[in-house]
């Protein structure tokens, strides 16, 4: 079956194919001008279409300047996750009979209001997680994408409703897909706005209502998200905005007797624990979650080692590793095993680390100090059996505020099985291997109980077809050097893993995603009693 043709919002390239970059940069310093000066304030709860304040708040600073404060949230409670729940619970009946159709304008409507703030809310990501310019930008356009693909294939399956005619004499048949209820949206740090709005706009799309759960480390586009939803129509009570800790929301979300299903994105250990209380419950609604990657590559012999270096370097480093789809272990032939690993090592220490407002750089601050207590413990746990090439302290710049700035880091020598090679880190640091061929390669890289990313570089024919056959992942690049692992779009590459890297098989971005929020009906109706 052939995919329908879709445009991608690629706001950068654009620019970039224009000629017209200066333009960019000019747009976005204004906007984090703007964004800047209105830091600092302080934001309720969004349920029912109100401002709900709370008794507690939380403070939230930036990555890249700890000094600078992104604002006061309110601190959800378990009551105020109740009071969500029973709102969206409500609306839950008049949004299911919304048509399709009406529901897709509206959330085409919130497309077309997200183009017109991309360069407010890529300034927010940048300011609120430390995303480099770029890429807070990508973030905003896959948001935009998310939205119209989503309102695209809902109107273009009516809903997903079909007359399956009459099978015998005087039954008139009917199939449907019909939404299960209120959905409990637990959103990532790192993807702050194109995750929640694939996941919420998923939810909402199929018909049913939301209640959503920022992570705590960037509620503020958040907030403008669901703003841009009441602006676009969206009915109050269809989707309501509860932040606050996992133990205070997350857990209550997941354990409200009302919330029908769950769509999450974050680590294996947290949605593997979400699963299980849900089923423990006994509910039977779907558990819709995205958790992460260990992502290997693997460079044979006949690979453009420059090209492999870049894409590997990019895969590895930008937004500081931050990412599930991060190239996280690399399988080498060895005998380029040292070429590549110089070429690599070369292309590291030319990566700009600095801050994530600066137009030139790549390696972005991690998130917050667990990140930092984190990454230090991986690197001295590398060094009790192997080396670092490069990297593992901490950035020293007097120019740069105080903030969580790391150098990115290639480590050797480190087994294949030692959990350093195996545990996903989230960090700016990977591990190089040497193997013996091919064979090896794909053996070493599917040993693990994540699969979702996968590159190879090769310039061979046969080898990348191999690569494909065997290799145990759900999306899978071949001599990718602008990244090695990272990068998709919405459409041509739906998002999502195999094995303990997701719950459903069915990808973010893809056609089989919005049917996973959904469960079906057959409907038959016998002519005159017959």
């Amino acid at each position: 079956m052939d995919a329908v043709p879709f445009e991608n919002e690629l706001t950068y390239l654009s620019h970039q194919q224009n000629d017209t970059v200066d333009a960019f940069h000019r747009k976005y310093d204004d906007a984090l001008d703007h964004v800047t000066r209105e830091l600092g304030d302080s934001h309720p709860l969004w349920i029912d279409g109100a401002a709900v304040e709370t008794d507690g708040t939380f403070a939230v600073t930036s990555p890249g300047n700890v000094d600078r404060l992104v604002g006061r949230f309110a601190a959800g409670t378990p009551d105020d996750v109740d009071r969500a729940v029973a709102v969206a619970d409500r609306a839950f009946d008049s949004w299911r009979h919304t048509s399709p159709a009406e529901r897709a304008d509206l959330f085409e409507a919130a497309a077309d209001r997200l183009r017109g703030r991309k360069y407010e809310l890529a300034a927010t990501i940048t300011v609120e997680n430390g995303k480099n310019r770029t890429e807070a930008m990508a973030d905003v356009d896959e948001a935009i994408d998310f939205l119209r693909f989503y309102a695209r294939e809902i109107d273009r399956h009516d809903g997903y409703a079909f007359d399956t005619g009459e099978p015998t004499p005087g039954q008139h048949c009917r199939n449907a897909l019909r939404p299960y209820g209120v959905f409990g949206v637990v959103s990532p740090f790192n993807f702050p706005l194109a995750i929640l709005a694939g996941m919420t706009s998923g939810a909402l799309l199929a018909g049913n209502t939301a209640v959503v759960k920022p992570a705590s480390a960037t509620p503020l586009v958040a907030h403008k998200f669901v703003e841009v939803l009441a602006e676009a129509g969206i009915p109050d009570g269809v989707v309501n905005l509860v932040t606050g800790s996992g133990e205070a929301v997350g857990a209550p979300l997941v354990e409200h007797e009302d919330v029908a299903g769950v769509v999450f994105t974050g680590s294996r250990a947290v949605g593997r624990d979400i699963e299980e209380t849900f089923r423990a419950l006994g509910k039977r609604g779907p558990v819709i979650a995205e958790l992460g990657g260990k992502n290997a590559v693997v460079v044979t012999a006949e690979a453009d080692l420059e090209g492999a270096a870049s894409g590997v370097a990019m895969g590895a480093f930008s937004f500081s590793g931050q990412k599930c789809s991060a190239t996280s272990r690399v399988y080498v032939e060895e005998r380029v095993f040292d070429e590549f690993t110089e070429r690599l090592v070369e292309r590291t220490e030319d990566l700009a680390v600095g801050r994530p407002s600066d137009s030139k750089t790549v390696v972005s601050p991690v998130v917050d100090d667990r990140a930092v207590d984190r990454y230090f413990e991986v690197c001295d746990r590398v060094e009790d059996v192997g080396r670092i090439l490069t990297g593992g302290d901490l950035v020293s710049d007097a120019d740069l505020p105080d903030g969580r700035y790391l150098r990115p880091t290639v480590a050797v020598d480190v087994p294949h099985g030692h959990h350093v090679a195996r545990e996903e880190h989230f960090l700016p640091f990977v591990t190089l291997h040497p193997v013996a061929d091919l064979d090896e390669a794909i053996r070493k890289a599917n040993d693990t109980d994540y699969g979702l990313c996968a590159g190879l570089f090769s310039e061979d024919d046969d080898e990348i077809e191999t690569w494909f056959d065997r290799i145990e992942a759900g999306m899978c690049y071949v001599n990718r050097a602008q990244s090695a692992t990272t990068g998709a779009l919405v459409q041509a590459q739906p998002f999502g893993g195999w094995k303990a890297s997701g719950t459903t098989g069915k990808f973010a971005g893809g056609y089989w995603y919005l049917p996973q929020f959904m469960r079906e009906q057959t409907r038959t109706v016998v002519a005159d009693g017959r």
